[in-house]
């Protein structure tokens, strides 16, 4: 507490109680001088963390002193590595009038933040000491269930997720579910339908972001899409269809996230845009913004990653029956992909750009089967579906899939109520921030 408003305050408290009709007892008068007193002992600054600042910037830019600013510096990085310190992310700031830091806390990331906190009791004319802690923002996650349409007004997944009040995140997990059913690039139209059941992050009253999704629809031209999230015994958890079988495939439907328009399909006999001869186009264009991430479409090995000529910036992939992938035009390759490394499916290997022979930003995708190029797009239609669930665990997937089904938003046996399960993940208070 600082001596120098203590006067203040006090006498602040002698006028109220002068005033009085009915005289304060001395202990409500001296319950009221500590209230004051703590209240005009401290500010408190809420903000976000500007471009370049260092934890020494941005507490000299709240007038805290050098001597308490280096004494503070030293002690939090025992506890976090202020590199880490990222520019927008918020934190608050409590400081005594007398320059003293009393708290300090800051959001690391989603799911936890630094908190720094002054003693109560430091000796005068000596520097206070602090306690520094990584804490777990307190969390809940919440069931929920919505249903969409494609509109004209909606002509998209997103805006359709969007207009049902989620957000492009939501999207992307669908789309990338049903990716080896559904082209939703090309191939949604007005009256095709979702619904999802998901789980919703909720951290400290405020949304934090997507769990997983336990059960999704899509319904398009009287065609019906189901994916369940179940965990078969000794397996990771993962999306089979209605009759158990996995809707994982061999490839995914394409090597972006959102598939994309296809700009220029497969051809034998076709004018190159830059050359302006005929010749053949073995794979598929998306057109695609610069810097858009590429996904390897199936598990397998690098053969190759680096400059091909007209390619530019390329990486080919061999994968398990005998196919090969080839990406081509890439801004940049990603970190880690050379010849001879394994990567697993959907694992990012560069992203779109427009080097080589090329006229503007795009994916140029090939596939080729036995040494053969063939069309990416008829090829991925062929390919059987993954392997099912075990024939022991059918019958508990069975029911866990009609368990499941009924709460979906449209569901006409759903029962009336909120459809909410709120299950605590943290248990640590933590400062109000936003994402």
């Amino acid at each position: 507490m600082s001596k120098r408003t203590l006067p203040i305050a006090l006498s602040a408290v002698v006028a109220l109680v002068g005033c009085s009709a009915q005289p304060t007892p001395q202990s409500s008068v001296s319950a009221l001088a500590v209230v004051q007193v703590q209240e005009q002992a401290t500010r408190l600054i809420e903000a976000r963390v500007p471009r370049n600042a260092t934890l020494a910037s941005l507490l000299r830019a709240h007038q805290v002193s050098d001597d308490i600013v280096n004494h503070f510096v030293a002690t939090a990085k025992k506890g976090f590595d202020l590199r880490r310190l990222r520019a927008d992310r918020p934190y608050r700031l409590q400081v005594s009038l007398d320059g003293a830091i009393r708290e300090f806390t800051y959001q690391i990331d989603a799911d936890k933040f630094l908190k720094v906190v002054g003693a109560d009791q430091t000796p005068v004319d000596a520097l206070p000491d602090y306690d520094v802690q990584v804490v777990p923002y307190e969390k809940h996650k919440a069931l929920m269930s919505i249903r969409g349409e494609i509109t004209r007004e909606t002509p998209s997944l997103i805006a359709a997720v969007n207009a049902a009040g989620e957000s492009i995140g939501l999207a992307l997990e669908f789309a990338r579910i049903f990716e080896g059913e559904v082209d939703f690039g090309n191939e949604l139209q007005p009256g095709d339908s979702f619904e999802l059941l998901f789980e919703k992050v909720v951290r400290e009253g405020e949304f934090g972001g997507y769990g997983d999704i336990l059960a999704a629809r899509f319904t398009s031209s009287g065609r019906r899409f189901e994916a369940f999230r179940y965990s078969a015994p000794g397996q990771k958890a993962d999306y089979y269809d209605r009759d158990g079988r996995s809707m994982r495939r061999f490839f995914l439907k394409s090597p972006l996230k959102f598939e994309p328009r296809v700009t220029s399909g497969f051809s034998f006999r076709r004018v190159h845009p830059v050359l302006k001869t005929a010749r053949a186009h073995r794979g598929v264009d998306y057109g695609a913004p610069s810097g858009a991430p590429v996904l390897a479409v199936s598990s397998g090995t690098i053969i190759r990653a680096g400059w091909t000529g007209g390619g530019g910036n390329s990486v080919y992939i061999r994968h398990d029956n005998g196919y090969e992938t080839r990406y081509l035009h890439f801004s940049r390759i990603a970190s880690g992909i050379r010849a001879g490394v394994r990567v697993s499916q959907g694992e990012l290997i560069g992203n779109v750009g427009s080097t080589g022979l090329s006229t503007g930003p795009h994916l140029h995708y090939e596939l080729l089967k036995a040494g053969t190029h063939v069309n990416p797009l008829d090829e991925h239609r062929k390919l059987p579906p993954g392997q099912p669930i075990p024939s022991a665990a059918l019958a508990a997937f069975v029911e866990h899939r009609d368990r499941q089904s009924w709460r979906f938003a449209g569901s006409p046996d759903r029962p009336r109520g909120r459809l909410a399960q709120a299950v605590t993940a943290a248990a640590q208070p933590a400062p109000r921030s936003g994402d």
